[in-house]
């Protein structure tokens, strides 16, 4: 089926859902609103054929302009003495997800995307669609704070529970310290460059 076909068979199944498409690339896309994924998700699958989730991916959008083209944006680093840097000013573009789905037995590929805002960052879960959605929906949650409505078993996935914030966010403040552990320190490029110097 072709990515127009496909594109049509989902406005066709779930009106309105559909916000923006590219069909002429190497993985077309649908970007799908936020809420009505798993409803989308179900099309895909049950009448598509669209069986794997090969990968959900966090996006920050922030320094992103309205093509989806990435701009530089200062985020925060650690200085040449360890020291974590502040960051300087909040971000404010969404977040979102990437949803790689392929059909494995007519070898076709295919993608759903949203955007949420970074405020309320809330996506329909598609983990009842998609079981391997449970683990990339939790790194997703720990990462970015992306919220899965209707996920079974949402809380950290590689970080402690207690951790504060989501640091794959452009304007994440790492802590000084965490439960007492220091967590600045000089960074391995100022560490290697120090070592040369000393030879």
């Amino acid at each position: 089926m072709s990515p127009a076909e496909i594109r049509e068979l989902v406005e066709k199944r779930c009106p309105k859902a559909v916000l923006s498409s590219e069909i002429d690339l190497g993985e077309p896309y649908l970007e799908i609103e936020a809420s009505r994924m798993r409803e989308v998700a179900r099309v895909l699958r049950e009448e598509l054929g669209f069986d794997r989730l090969l990968i959900a991916a966090g996006i920050d959008f922030e320094g992103w302009d309205e093509k989806g083209r990435g701009k530089h944006r200062a985020i925060a680093q650690y200085s040449e003495d360890g020291k974590v840097q502040p960051v300087v000013e909040p971000a404010t573009g969404n977040l979102g997800m990437s949803y790689h789905l392929e059909n494995l037995s007519a070898r076709e590929r295919f993608v759903l995307k949203v955007r949420v805002s970074r405020e309320t960052p809330k996506v329909a879960s598609v983990s009842s669609v998609w079981p391997t959605a449970l683990w990339h929906e939790r790194e997703a949650y720990d990462m970015y704070g992306i919220e899965f409505e209707g996920h079974p078993d949402l809380r950290r996935l590689l970080l402690p529970e207690d951790w504060e914030g989501w640091p794959l966010r452009k304007d994440y403040q790492m802590p000084k310290e965490w439960q007492g552990v220091p967590l600045e320190g000089l960074p391995l490029a100022v560490r290697e460059k120090r070592g040369a110097e000393e030879e």
